[in-house]
Protein backbone atom coordinates (compact mmCIF):
# COMPACT_ATOMS: atom_id res chain seq x y z
CA UNK A 1 0.00 0.00 0.00
CA UNK A 2 2.57 2.50 0.61
CA UNK A 3 4.24 1.59 -2.68
CA UNK A 4 1.25 2.25 -4.30
CA UNK A 5 0.65 5.33 -2.28
CA UNK A 6 4.11 6.38 -3.47
CA UNK A 7 4.14 5.83 -7.10
CA UNK A 8 0.52 7.61 -6.81
CA UNK A 9 2.18 10.84 -5.66
CA UNK A 10 4.57 10.57 -7.46
CA UNK A 11 2.32 10.00 -10.95
CA UNK A 12 0.40 13.08 -9.63
CA UNK A 13 3.23 15.28 -9.20
CA UNK A 14 4.32 14.16 -12.60
CA UNK A 15 1.35 14.99 -14.69
CA UNK A 16 1.47 18.36 -12.83
CA UNK A 17 4.99 19.01 -13.68
CA UNK A 18 4.54 18.21 -17.37
CA UNK A 19 0.93 20.50 -17.67
CA UNK A 20 2.41 23.44 -15.85
CA UNK A 21 5.43 22.74 -18.57
CA UNK A 22 3.07 22.62 -21.96
CA UNK A 23 1.26 26.13 -19.98
CA UNK A 24 4.57 27.71 -19.78
CA UNK A 25 5.45 26.63 -23.88
CA UNK A 26 2.29 27.71 -25.11
CA UNK A 27 1.36 30.30 -23.41
CA UNK A 28 2.48 33.04 -26.24
CA UNK A 29 0.43 30.44 -27.94
CA UNK A 30 -2.87 31.24 -26.45
CA UNK A 31 -3.86 33.83 -28.43
CA UNK A 32 -3.87 31.69 -31.87
CA UNK A 33 -5.77 29.12 -29.80
CA UNK A 34 -8.56 31.53 -29.18
CA UNK A 35 -8.81 32.97 -31.79
CA UNK A 36 -8.80 29.33 -33.89
CA UNK A 37 -11.75 28.19 -31.19
CA UNK A 38 -13.18 32.18 -32.18
CA UNK A 39 -13.45 31.32 -35.72
CA UNK A 40 -14.47 28.09 -35.15
CA UNK A 41 -17.69 29.29 -33.50
CA UNK A 42 -17.93 31.82 -36.18
CA UNK A 43 -17.81 29.48 -38.85
CA UNK A 44 -19.92 26.71 -37.52
CA UNK A 45 -23.25 27.72 -39.10
CA UNK A 46 -21.56 27.82 -42.67
CA UNK A 47 -19.61 24.65 -41.57
CA UNK A 48 -22.84 22.86 -40.72
CA UNK A 49 -25.08 24.24 -44.19
CA UNK A 50 -21.88 22.91 -45.58
CA UNK A 51 -22.24 19.86 -44.42
CA UNK A 52 -26.15 19.71 -44.84
CA UNK A 53 -24.99 19.68 -48.66
CA UNK A 54 -22.13 17.66 -49.09
CA UNK A 55 -22.18 15.27 -45.99
CA UNK A 56 -18.74 14.91 -46.09
CA UNK A 57 -16.62 16.78 -42.75
CA UNK A 58 -13.67 17.09 -44.70
CA UNK A 59 -14.92 19.40 -47.63
CA UNK A 60 -17.69 21.09 -45.46
CA UNK A 61 -14.51 22.36 -43.06
CA UNK A 62 -12.42 23.02 -46.22
CA UNK A 63 -15.41 25.12 -47.83
CA UNK A 64 -15.61 26.47 -44.83
CA UNK A 65 -12.01 27.74 -43.89
CA UNK A 66 -11.90 28.81 -47.60
CA UNK A 67 -14.46 31.76 -47.13
CA UNK A 68 -11.68 33.24 -44.51
CA UNK A 69 -8.89 32.76 -46.63
CA UNK A 70 -10.93 35.15 -49.13
CA UNK A 71 -11.70 37.28 -46.35
CA UNK A 72 -8.09 37.72 -45.57
CA UNK A 73 -7.02 37.81 -49.31
CA UNK A 74 -9.05 40.89 -49.47
CA UNK A 75 -8.05 42.19 -46.55
CA UNK A 76 -4.27 42.09 -47.52
CA UNK A 77 -4.77 43.44 -50.78
CA UNK A 78 -7.23 46.03 -49.64
CA UNK A 79 -4.52 47.24 -46.81
CA UNK A 80 -0.86 46.12 -48.01
CA UNK A 81 -0.88 48.55 -50.83
CA UNK A 82 -2.21 51.43 -49.49
CA UNK A 83 -0.26 50.97 -46.41
CA UNK A 84 2.87 50.87 -48.34
CA UNK A 85 2.08 53.69 -50.32
CA UNK A 86 1.90 55.75 -47.41
CA UNK A 87 4.70 54.28 -45.64
CA UNK A 88 7.44 55.14 -48.13
CA UNK A 89 5.61 58.98 -48.54
CA UNK A 90 6.30 59.04 -45.17
CA UNK A 91 10.01 57.94 -45.69
CA UNK A 92 10.62 59.91 -48.72
CA UNK A 93 8.68 63.64 -48.14
CA UNK A 94 8.30 63.68 -44.17
CA UNK A 95 8.90 67.07 -44.35
CA UNK A 96 6.52 68.04 -47.30
CA UNK A 97 4.04 66.35 -44.98
CA UNK A 98 5.39 68.48 -41.82
CA UNK A 99 4.35 71.54 -44.27
CA UNK A 100 1.15 69.97 -45.73
CA UNK A 101 -0.01 69.31 -41.66
CA UNK A 102 1.02 72.89 -40.87
CA UNK A 103 -1.12 74.38 -43.72
CA UNK A 104 -3.99 72.41 -42.46
CA UNK A 105 -3.91 74.05 -39.07
CA UNK A 106 -3.05 77.70 -40.31
CA UNK A 107 -6.27 77.11 -42.00
CA UNK A 108 -8.38 76.12 -39.15
CA UNK A 109 -6.70 79.24 -37.41
CA UNK A 110 -7.47 81.17 -40.41
CA UNK A 111 -11.11 80.11 -40.26
CA UNK A 112 -11.41 80.80 -36.37
CA UNK A 113 -10.16 84.52 -37.00
CA UNK A 114 -13.30 84.30 -39.65
CA UNK A 115 -15.79 83.10 -37.61
CA UNK A 116 -15.42 83.82 -33.85
CA UNK A 117 -15.25 87.46 -32.35
CA UNK A 118 -11.80 89.19 -32.24
CA UNK A 119 -11.51 88.65 -28.29
CA UNK A 120 -11.59 84.53 -29.18
CA UNK A 121 -9.08 84.93 -31.84
CA UNK A 122 -5.90 86.10 -29.71
CA UNK A 123 -5.69 82.97 -28.51
CA UNK A 124 -5.51 80.57 -31.70
CA UNK A 125 -2.07 81.70 -32.32
CA UNK A 126 -0.92 79.83 -28.80
CA UNK A 127 -3.64 77.33 -30.08
CA UNK A 128 -1.70 76.61 -33.33
CA UNK A 129 1.70 76.47 -31.36
CA UNK A 130 0.79 73.82 -29.49
CA UNK A 131 -1.12 72.10 -31.83
CA UNK A 132 1.94 72.34 -34.24
CA UNK A 133 4.40 72.04 -32.10
CA UNK A 134 4.45 68.18 -31.45
CA UNK A 135 3.67 67.54 -35.14
CA UNK A 136 7.57 67.53 -36.07
CA UNK A 137 7.84 64.51 -33.02
CA UNK A 138 4.77 62.75 -33.71
CA UNK A 139 4.82 62.45 -37.65
CA UNK A 140 8.49 60.18 -37.23
CA UNK A 141 7.05 58.48 -34.53
CA UNK A 142 3.98 57.74 -36.49
CA UNK A 143 5.83 56.68 -39.39
CA UNK A 144 7.87 53.98 -37.00
CA UNK A 145 4.86 52.88 -35.69
CA UNK A 146 3.53 52.23 -39.27
CA UNK A 147 6.93 50.77 -40.19
CA UNK A 148 6.84 48.49 -37.43
CA UNK A 149 3.52 47.08 -38.28
CA UNK A 150 4.61 46.64 -41.89
CA UNK A 151 7.79 44.58 -41.13
CA UNK A 152 5.50 42.31 -38.58
CA UNK A 153 3.16 41.90 -41.08
CA UNK A 154 4.51 38.26 -42.33
CA UNK A 155 4.85 37.06 -38.70
CA UNK A 156 0.81 38.03 -37.75
CA UNK A 157 0.02 36.21 -41.37
CA UNK A 158 1.46 32.95 -39.71
CA UNK A 159 -0.55 33.10 -36.61
CA UNK A 160 -3.33 33.62 -38.11
CA UNK A 161 -2.70 30.81 -41.12
CA UNK A 162 -2.37 28.44 -37.67
CA UNK A 163 -5.49 29.55 -36.45
CA UNK A 164 -7.02 28.83 -39.62
CA UNK A 165 -5.22 25.20 -39.59
CA UNK A 166 -6.61 24.94 -35.96
CA UNK A 167 -10.31 26.17 -37.07
CA UNK A 168 -10.26 23.44 -39.65
CA UNK A 169 -9.85 20.71 -36.76
CA UNK A 170 -12.33 22.14 -34.28
CA UNK A 171 -15.24 22.31 -37.18
CA UNK A 172 -14.52 18.89 -37.73
CA UNK A 173 -14.17 17.34 -34.61
CA UNK A 174 -14.87 20.15 -31.88
CA UNK A 175 -18.33 18.53 -31.52
CA UNK A 176 -18.00 15.40 -30.54
CA UNK A 177 -15.20 16.30 -27.86
CA UNK A 178 -17.45 18.59 -26.14
CA UNK A 179 -19.99 15.39 -26.35
CA UNK A 180 -16.90 13.27 -25.30
CA UNK A 181 -16.22 15.72 -22.72
CA UNK A 182 -20.33 16.13 -21.15
CA UNK A 183 -20.08 12.27 -21.45
CA UNK A 184 -17.53 11.84 -18.34
CA UNK A 185 -18.94 15.10 -16.27
CA UNK A 186 -22.17 14.85 -13.75
CA UNK A 187 -24.93 16.62 -13.76
CA UNK A 188 -25.02 16.95 -17.50
CA UNK A 189 -29.18 18.24 -17.37
CA UNK A 190 -27.39 21.27 -15.77
CA UNK A 191 -24.49 21.32 -17.66
CA UNK A 192 -26.56 21.66 -21.02
CA UNK A 193 -28.98 24.20 -20.07
CA UNK A 194 -25.65 26.31 -19.37
CA UNK A 195 -24.03 25.35 -22.67
CA UNK A 196 -27.66 26.17 -24.25
CA UNK A 197 -27.56 29.99 -22.78
CA UNK A 198 -24.28 30.39 -23.26
CA UNK A 199 -24.67 29.60 -26.84
CA UNK A 200 -27.28 31.96 -27.40
CA UNK A 201 -25.87 34.55 -25.15
CA UNK A 202 -22.07 34.10 -27.36
CA UNK A 203 -24.29 34.18 -30.65
CA UNK A 204 -25.88 37.35 -29.65
CA UNK A 205 -22.50 38.84 -28.48
CA UNK A 206 -20.08 37.70 -31.54
CA UNK A 207 -22.55 36.57 -34.55
CA UNK A 208 -25.10 39.30 -34.25
CA UNK A 209 -22.43 41.95 -33.25
CA UNK A 210 -19.77 40.85 -35.80
CA UNK A 211 -22.12 40.44 -38.78
CA UNK A 212 -23.47 43.85 -37.77
CA UNK A 213 -20.11 45.20 -38.52
CA UNK A 214 -18.79 43.59 -41.48
CA UNK A 215 -22.60 44.77 -42.75
CA UNK A 216 -21.22 48.28 -41.93
CA UNK A 217 -18.23 48.10 -43.12
CA UNK A 218 -19.71 46.68 -46.53
CA UNK A 219 -22.12 49.30 -46.60
CA UNK A 220 -19.43 51.64 -46.09
CA UNK A 221 -17.36 50.36 -49.10
CA UNK A 222 -19.89 50.86 -51.20
CA UNK A 223 -20.82 54.35 -49.87
CA UNK A 224 -17.10 55.56 -49.56
CA UNK A 225 -16.84 54.37 -53.31
CA UNK A 226 -19.87 56.24 -54.47
CA UNK A 227 -18.45 59.32 -52.92
CA UNK A 228 -15.39 59.24 -54.40
CA UNK A 229 -13.32 58.45 -50.94
CA UNK A 230 -9.48 57.38 -51.75
CA UNK A 231 -9.34 53.73 -50.51
CA UNK A 232 -12.72 52.75 -50.05
CA UNK A 233 -11.85 48.85 -49.67
CA UNK A 234 -9.35 50.19 -46.62
CA UNK A 235 -11.58 52.75 -45.26
CA UNK A 236 -14.71 50.43 -45.07
CA UNK A 237 -12.55 47.87 -43.40
CA UNK A 238 -11.43 50.47 -40.75
CA UNK A 239 -15.54 51.81 -40.03
CA UNK A 240 -15.96 47.94 -39.67
CA UNK A 241 -13.02 47.56 -37.03
CA UNK A 242 -14.23 50.60 -35.43
CA UNK A 243 -17.68 49.69 -35.54
CA UNK A 244 -16.63 46.89 -32.93
CA UNK A 245 -16.47 49.76 -30.37
CA UNK A 246 -19.08 51.03 -28.82
CA UNK A 247 -17.63 54.19 -27.72
CA UNK A 248 -16.09 55.09 -31.09
CA UNK A 249 -18.57 53.46 -33.87
CA UNK A 250 -18.61 54.05 -37.49
CA UNK A 251 -18.86 57.62 -36.72
CA UNK A 252 -15.30 58.09 -36.00
CA UNK A 253 -14.34 57.66 -39.13
CA UNK A 254 -17.10 59.73 -41.14
CA UNK A 255 -17.00 62.84 -39.35
CA UNK A 256 -13.42 63.13 -39.49
CA UNK A 257 -13.32 62.64 -43.32
CA UNK A 258 -16.42 65.01 -43.23
CA UNK A 259 -14.42 67.69 -41.04
CA UNK A 260 -11.43 67.13 -43.27
CA UNK A 261 -13.39 67.81 -46.47
CA UNK A 262 -15.01 70.80 -44.72
CA UNK A 263 -11.79 72.58 -44.17
CA UNK A 264 -10.64 71.80 -47.78
CA UNK A 265 -13.62 73.84 -48.85
CA UNK A 266 -15.18 70.48 -50.51
CA UNK A 267 -18.75 71.43 -48.66
CA UNK A 268 -20.82 69.02 -51.08
CA UNK A 269 -18.83 65.72 -49.91
CA UNK A 270 -18.88 66.68 -46.53
CA UNK A 271 -22.33 67.29 -46.12
CA UNK A 272 -22.88 64.00 -47.98
CA UNK A 273 -20.43 62.18 -45.73
CA UNK A 274 -22.48 63.38 -43.02
CA UNK A 275 -25.88 61.78 -44.55
CA UNK A 276 -24.94 58.57 -46.12
CA UNK A 277 -22.83 57.97 -42.22
CA UNK A 278 -25.68 58.68 -40.01
CA UNK A 279 -28.30 56.75 -42.29
CA UNK A 280 -26.83 54.18 -43.37
CA UNK A 281 -23.95 53.46 -41.28
CA UNK A 282 -25.22 54.15 -37.99
CA UNK A 283 -29.73 53.88 -38.35
CA UNK A 284 -29.60 50.99 -40.51
CA UNK A 285 -27.13 48.79 -38.76
CA UNK A 286 -28.97 49.44 -35.39
CA UNK A 287 -32.38 49.60 -36.08
CA UNK A 288 -32.90 47.23 -38.95
CA UNK A 289 -29.63 44.32 -39.39
CA UNK A 290 -29.00 44.02 -35.85
CA UNK A 291 -32.44 43.26 -34.60
CA UNK A 292 -33.01 41.04 -37.46
CA UNK A 293 -30.27 39.17 -36.87
CA UNK A 294 -30.84 39.05 -32.81
CA UNK A 295 -34.12 37.21 -33.62
CA UNK A 296 -32.94 33.70 -32.21
CA UNK A 297 -30.31 35.42 -29.84
CA UNK A 298 -30.39 36.26 -26.03
CA UNK A 299 -31.37 39.28 -24.98
CA UNK A 300 -28.07 41.36 -23.01
CA UNK A 301 -28.01 44.49 -21.48
CA UNK A 302 -26.28 47.33 -23.52
CA UNK A 303 -23.99 47.70 -20.60
CA UNK A 304 -22.78 44.43 -20.69
CA UNK A 305 -22.40 44.83 -24.24
CA UNK A 306 -20.64 48.02 -23.97
CA UNK A 307 -18.18 46.43 -21.07
CA UNK A 308 -17.28 43.20 -22.61
CA UNK A 309 -16.15 44.39 -26.14
CA UNK A 310 -14.22 47.99 -24.91
CA UNK A 311 -12.77 47.16 -21.02
CA UNK A 312 -10.24 44.08 -22.00
CA UNK A 313 -8.80 46.60 -24.46
CA UNK A 314 -7.34 48.36 -21.95
CA UNK A 315 -6.08 46.02 -19.88
CA UNK A 316 -4.79 42.50 -22.46
CA UNK A 317 -5.00 44.70 -25.86
CA UNK A 318 -6.49 43.85 -29.49
CA UNK A 319 -6.83 39.91 -28.04
CA UNK A 320 -9.59 41.12 -25.56
CA UNK A 321 -12.54 41.84 -27.86
CA UNK A 322 -12.17 37.91 -27.92
CA UNK A 323 -11.45 37.11 -24.46
CA UNK A 324 -13.69 39.97 -22.72
CA UNK A 325 -17.06 38.97 -24.70
CA UNK A 326 -16.04 35.42 -23.71
CA UNK A 327 -15.81 35.70 -20.24
CA UNK A 328 -18.71 37.82 -19.50
CA UNK A 329 -21.22 35.43 -21.81
CA UNK A 330 -19.49 32.77 -19.83
CA UNK A 331 -20.43 34.55 -16.02
CA UNK A 332 -24.05 35.86 -17.63
CA UNK A 333 -24.65 32.08 -19.03
CA UNK A 334 -23.61 30.74 -15.35
CA UNK A 335 -26.16 33.25 -13.68
CA UNK A 336 -28.68 32.64 -16.06
CA UNK A 337 -28.45 28.94 -15.48
CA UNK A 338 -28.58 29.53 -11.77
CA UNK A 339 -31.67 31.35 -11.92
CA UNK A 340 -33.66 29.64 -14.22
CA UNK A 341 -32.88 26.29 -12.08
CA UNK A 342 -34.20 27.83 -8.96
CA UNK A 343 -36.95 29.40 -10.40
CA UNK A 344 -37.96 26.23 -11.80
CA UNK A 345 -36.93 24.46 -8.14
CA UNK A 346 -39.11 27.01 -6.31
CA UNK A 347 -42.11 26.77 -9.07
CA UNK A 348 -42.45 22.73 -8.55
CA UNK A 349 -42.28 23.20 -4.67
CA UNK A 350 -46.20 24.74 -4.87
CA UNK A 351 -47.02 21.98 -7.56
CA UNK A 352 -46.14 19.25 -5.02
CA UNK A 353 -47.68 21.10 -2.51
CA UNK A 354 -51.09 21.54 -4.46
CA UNK A 355 -50.26 17.62 -5.60
CA UNK A 356 -50.55 16.39 -2.07
CA UNK A 357 -53.63 18.83 -1.30
CA UNK A 358 -55.27 17.46 -4.27
CA UNK A 359 -54.55 13.74 -3.20
CA UNK A 360 -56.00 14.52 0.78
CA UNK A 361 -58.91 15.96 -0.76
CA UNK A 362 -59.16 13.10 -2.85
CA UNK A 363 -58.41 10.61 0.47
CA UNK A 364 -61.23 12.53 2.19
CA UNK A 365 -63.99 12.58 -0.85
CA UNK A 366 -63.06 8.70 -0.70
CA UNK A 367 -63.85 8.34 2.98
CA UNK A 368 -67.11 10.02 2.69
CA UNK A 369 -68.68 7.97 -0.03
CA UNK A 370 -67.19 4.74 1.60
CA UNK A 371 -69.19 6.18 5.01
CA UNK A 372 -72.37 6.97 3.04
CA UNK A 373 -72.26 3.51 1.38
CA UNK A 374 -72.28 2.11 4.53
CA UNK A 375 -74.60 4.00 6.07
CA UNK A 376 -76.86 3.12 3.22
CA UNK A 377 -76.78 -0.64 2.99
Amino acid sequence: MDYDGRFKKIAEATIIFVTIAVIYITKQFLSIILLSIFFAYMLNPAYSYFLRITKNKQVSAFLSILMVFLALGVFVIAIIDPLVTEVSRFSESSDEIYLELTAFFDNIVGRIHIYLPAGASAYTEQISGLISAPASWLIPKAAGVVSGFASNIPIYLVGIAVAIMLTYYLLMDGKSGIDAALDLLPEKKIIRHFLNELNLIYHSLFNVYFITCILTGAIAVAGFFALGIPYPIAWGMVTAILALLPIMGPGTVYYSMALYYLLVSDYATAVLLVIFGNVFLDVVPSNLIRPRLAMKGASIHPVITLLSFTAPLFVIGPIGIIVGPSLYGFLLAAYRTRVNLAGNSESSEPTDEKTDDMDVMEGKEGGDMAIEQAVDS
